[in-house]
């Protein structure tokens, strides 16, 4: 009978060590889901724990947004180099900012939603798949805010979500609601308007298309 010699035995050893790596680390989004209105960035909390026995290399970060998340949502990956540690010692965990969302100030309301994975395993080159959490961004419709300067009236909503149209109307008693004239300007994610008071009054809204 011909006996394995230890150096193989030990590599052996080490490759299963790297397997158990890569299955073993924990990943809890605190919480999986956020509301994106007046923002242009979405930071995702979370804790991530490696169980195994073995040091776990975190090597990169991927994302697959969901249908039309993809059209308005990108990853910022770089949140997650600047704060996820690169390496994690068996029974470590780390708790803070994963990654980040930005969000197209034209992002329509709705929910939109992805997967997060992080890749890595035994060591700097590995790029298996270690942990994957969904992810939701909540829009729901913007409210519209009224304030008094002066002699002004400033309307104001959130951006995101956007597409939306300042109507107006003198008499709530019909369905005669208007484009308002005023150019909405954008400034720090919101939408503004300045309206010059009259006598009469006048009745306001955001209209989604």
């Amino acid at each position: 009978m011909r006996l394995i010699p230890n150096i193989l035995l030990n590599v052996l050893a080490l490759l299963l060590a790297s397997v158990s790596a890569r299955a073993d680390l924990a990943f809890v989004l605190t919480p999986p889901a956020q509301s994106g209105v007046g923002t242009n960035e979405i930071f995702f909390t979370g804790t991530l724990t490696n169980r195994s026995p073995a040091t776990n290399y975190l090597n990169s970060i991927q994302f697959s947004l969901t249908n039309a998340a993809a059209n308005y949502l990108i990853a910022d990956t770089n949140a997650f180099f600047a704060n996820v540690p690169g390496t994690m010692l068996p029974g470590k965990n780390y708790s803070d900012v994963v990654f980040g969302i930005f969000i197209n100030p034209a992002t329509p309301p709705g929910t939109y939603s992805g997967t997060v994975t992080i890749r890595g395993g035994g060591d700097i080159f590995a790029t298996g798949n270690l942990t994957s959490q969904f992810f939701q961004v909540n829009l729901p419709p913007a409210s519209l805010d009224i304030a008094k300067s002066d002699s002004n009236v400033f309307l104001s909503w959130p951006l995101p979500p956007g597409g939306f149209v300042l109507q107006q109307n003198s008499d709530l008693d019909t369905t005669n609601w208007t484009t308002a004239p005023e150019t909405p300007a954008i400034t720090n994610y919101l939408g503004q308007v300045t309206i010059a008071p009259t006598n009469g009054r006048q009745f306001y809204r955001l209209k989604y298309p």
